[in-house]
């Protein structure tokens, strides 16, 4: 640990002076938490994720700081205001190498851009750790890079699973695609593991909405507009799909169109019960933040993770949903 930290140091002087006054604390993007007393309450932990812009980021930073005070870490949650915002994001990485945290969690907003910081915290021997969201392998390899261990759901496979649902309960369907930000690799698995499922659907329509509401809302009427056969929507993202639902509400299409989408929101979860939404894809993150968590502590430890950490993911409709919600409340206890 005193290696590491001493290696840290030592890059953190070769960097520029700009770089260090971008460290400073009491940003609003930014939290920290010290866990109890305990062997691991010198750790420090920068969690690094891509906003904080809807629930699914939100119950990830509840859960990680749950899970800080539980093991006894340090951790400090931090995030763009966007998550398009992926030169902020490459930022905290390097601020984090600066500051010489023991480990870096990180959520990567783009699949290439952040493995120049990567390399950099590889360089300074500080691990790192991704959740929720992928790097281009092959490209952080070919820089001499590396990550400990991805902690995640299968993407591909928890896409999968609505899809067949979708395919098996929809007969002559005409989907349309909400895709999330070009360039996250998590967003392009999941839009293709739904449509693998899907082939003999009609595409009538498929476009980013930037995993934005409004976004969403927008491009969905412009889709009923000029395809109002329509009657399935697959959206990455909950927040698209809640953008998805309004504009199918509004223009006056309810019960026309089964939509799903991905994260089991509390939005989600009410509107599978209002029966505007057919079914989300839960990937608890609570659970990802928790075992993040444990996998720092695992290689500071000198243990070897295997390349995937894998965490659950289940398709949530009317069928079980009381089932997930009780779930969840005992999760969040």
């Amino acid at each position: 640990m005193k290696f590491k930290r001493l290696a840290a140091m030592l890059m953190a002087s070769a960097m520029s002076v700009g770089m260090l006054a971008g460290c400073g604390g009491g940003s609003a993007d930014t939290g920290s938490a010290s866990g109890g007393k305990g062997g691991n309450d010198e750790v420090k932990i920068a969690y690094i994720v891509k906003a904080k812009s809807d629930e699914f980021w939100t119950t990830m930073e509840k859960g990680a700081y749950a899970a800080a005070e539980e093991k006894g870490v340090t951790l400090e949650f931090q995030a763009p205001e966007k998550e398009t915002d992926v030169e902020k994001q490459v930022q905290m990485v390097e601020n984090a190498v600066v500051k010489g945290f023991d480990a870096i969690i990180l959520s990567a907003a783009d699949s290439k851009s952040l493995i120049p910081a990567i390399v950099k915290a590889n360089n300074a021997g500080i691990p790192v750790i991704l959740v929720n969201d992928t790097i281009d392998e092959a490209a952080l390899e070919e820089e001499g890079g590396h990550v400990e261990t991805y902690v995640g759901i299968s993407q591909y496979d928890a896409a999968k699973q609505a899809g067949e649902y979708a395919a098996k309960n929809i007969k002559d369907g005409k989907v349309c695609y909400l895709e999330g930000i070009s360039g996250v690799d998590a967003l392009q698995q999941r839009l293709d593991g739904f449509k693998d499922q899907c082939s003999a659907f009609e595409v009538v329509a498929s476009q980013t909405a930037k995993c934005d509401r409004n976004e969403a809302f927008n491009v969905m009427q412009n889709v009923l507009s000029a395809n109002p056969e329509v009657n399935v929507v697959w959206a990455v993202n909950a927040e698209m799909g809640q953008g998805a639902i309004q504009a199918i509400e509004q223009g006056g299409f309810s019960g026309k169109v089964s939509v799903f989408d991905f994260d089991a929101s509390s939005d989600d979860l009410q509107a599978i019960e209002d029966g505007t939404l057919t079914g989300t894809v839960a990937q608890y993150p609570n659970i990802q933040a928790s075992t993040a968590i444990q996998c720092c502590l695992d290689v500071i430890n000198g243990e070897k993770l295997d390349a995937h950490t894998e965490t659950k993911a289940q398709l949530i409709t009317k069928d079980n949903l009381e089932e997930y919600r009780a779930e969840m409340e005992e999760l969040n206890k």
